[in-house]
């Protein structure tokens, strides 16, 4: 007793944390005895196996109901949509955020990246393995019925070599007057509906023909259209509808169309605006659909 108050009994923190890990009087470990740690262990082993089982239960009946080649959900009011948006070609995976074509007539590694781009992007087509030359109005309309025993048509690239737009001739680039391939994105099911003949858009209407996708690119502000120069597109009715509609085969062949730069000023950057045109094509700037934007910028000077 000190100025009328006791000491407080001293606690040994030290023997108390020694005693929870391992008390040898009651025989326990970490405040369980063994019974009881076996009990526990057998508990969460039951316990986690059954919750396995069932998640993979659950993931056996949900891929069950999947097909390998349709999506289960397409078309309209879903998120894949009924409107295909536009690619385009070359676009580099080494600089995937960027959709500038720019290269220099002086220096040939400027541009070879693009051509090498085009040639791995076409090459698939040279694989003809179970595809069929599609004629007159022969088209791909079975694809959906008949499924993985169908024949996809075969697309010829000779429209493009005969319009400069092949590996031969570097698809236009050493000469200033570049090849760049748009096509559009591969919805199930999706054909070109046919405009009447009243109502095919002014900028399309000498080229339009029913059954195939027009396209058409100009510049996307003023200055830029004054500049874009001839555009020459190959095959001129744009994209042919016979490949439509597409399903996942084995070895189809997507089509495509070039648009040939001619006549591009040097040393002048030009954005540059491309649209499709079908019937029930929309275009939507803000999500792009129905059209693509690049950059086209042709140096001509010594670096």
């Amino acid at each position: 007793m000190a100025n009328g108050r006791a000491k407080k009994e001293e606690v040994d923190y030290d023997h108390g944390w020694k005693e929870f890990l391992y008390n040898k009087r009651r025989g326990t470990c970490l405040g369980r005895t063994s019974k009881s740690w076996f009990q526990i262990t057998v508990f969460y082993i039951i316990f986690y196996a059954l919750l396995a089982a069932f998640w993979v239960g659950c993931l056996a009946i949900f891929l069950g109901t999947l097909d390998d080649k349709v999506p289960r959900f397409y078309g309209k009011g879903t998120i894949i949509g009924i409107n295909p948006g536009v690619g385009y070609q070359p676009w580099l995976k080494e600089n995937p955020d960027s959709t500038l074509i720019k290269f220099n007539l002086k220096n040939p590694e400027s541009w070879k990246p693009y051509v090498d781009q085009l040639d791995g992007y076409l090459s698939k087509y040279k694989n003809t393995n179970g595809t069929r030359e599609c004629v007159g109005d022969d088209n791909n309309s079975n694809l959906l019925a008949d499924g993985s025993a169908a024949r996809p048509c075969r697309f010829s690239l000779a429209d493009f070599d005969k319009a400069g737009c092949s590996a031969a001739k570097q698809y236009g680039f050493k000469e200033g007057k570049p090849c760049v391939v748009l096509s559009l994105n591969r919805l199930i099911g999706w054909s070109p509906v046919d405009f009447a003949p009243n109502s095919v858009p002014e900028q399309v209407r000498d080229r339009y023909k029913n059954g195939s996708i027009a396209l058409h690119c100009d510049g996307t502000n003023n200055v830029d259209k004054e500049h874009i120069g001839k555009t020459t597109y190959v095959p001129k009715e744009g994209i042919s509808g016979k490949f439509y509609p597409y399903i996942f085969v084995d070895n189809y062949h997507q089509p495509i169309a070039m648009v040939r730069f001619e006549t591009l000023p040097r040393n002048k950057l030009v954005l540059v605006e491309c649209r499709a045109y079908a019937l029930n094509i929309e275009h939507d700037i803000t999500s792009r659909l129905g059209l693509v934007h690049f950059e086209l910028f042709v140096q001509d000077k010594k670096e």
